[in-house]
């Protein structure tokens, strides 16, 4: 419990925004648009954590609705955890984060993490979009649901399939509602797949759009 209250009062004192997660140059021009914003300190060791292909080594917070969540990732590549924890700003935000769900067994580095409601049910989703080490440069989707601020896991799918036709690996995951968008490297293009979020059996699902 105390790690909890921890992680919960790290989180909140952390930076807050309205948007996923962006990269330094994006960081950088908010900052000149909003001096409250992040320090250049800040600003410098996230640009240091993206170069390195770290992505989101540390924590990262992101709201939307009435929703602040915190992502934290922990571990490396033989062991590496995701956290999200979720507040309502409805009520007392001194409070620490109590509703919180860990994803284990993560495969590669996060690289991005962005809030959306894919099936516009008013619960928001979190998604955490990762890449391997290597030449191929596989990317997986973690993603989990909140209802009622309780963390609901989001199964992958068919993100998962073992055979896409041609597939060469170099994964980006993104979000362009109401999809989660793949573009891969097949044979010497880009190609996309845009995923759907389904509810199937009382669990949620991606699953490719056709």
């Amino acid at each position: 419990m105390k790690a909890l209250q921890l992680f919960g009062t790290v989180m909140i004192a952390a930076m807050a925004c309205n948007n996923p997660v962006k990269n330094p140059g994006q960081m950088e021009e908010d900052k000149q648009n909003n001096p409250s914003g992040p320090s250049s300190e800040e600003i410098a060791t996230q640009a240091q954590q993206f170069k390195m292909g770290e992505g989101l080594r540390g924590s990262g917070i992101m709201t939307k609705g009435n929703y602040r969540f915190a992502v934290r990732v922990n571990g490396d590549g033989t062991e590496r955890t995701i956290m999200i924890a979720s507040q309502d700003l409805r009520g007392d935000t001194t409070k620490p984060m109590t509703d919180s769900t860990v994803l284990h067994d993560v495969k590669g580095k996060v690289t991005s993490t962005t809030v959306s409601d894919l099936d516009n049910d008013g619960n928001p989703e979190v998604f955490c979009f990762t890449k391997s080490d290597g030449t191929d440069a596989v990317g997986s989707v973690y993603g989990v649901t909140f209802i009622d601020h309780k963390p609901v896991r989001i199964f992958s799918g068919d993100v998962d399939k073992d055979s896409i036709p041609g597939y060469r690996g170099n994964d980006t995951f993104y979000v362009q509602q109401p999809y989660v968008v793949r573009k891969y490297l097949a044979e010497k293009n880009m190609k996309t797949i845009k995923y759907a979020l389904k509810k199937d059996n009382q669990r949620y699902i991606l699953r490719e759009n056709k």
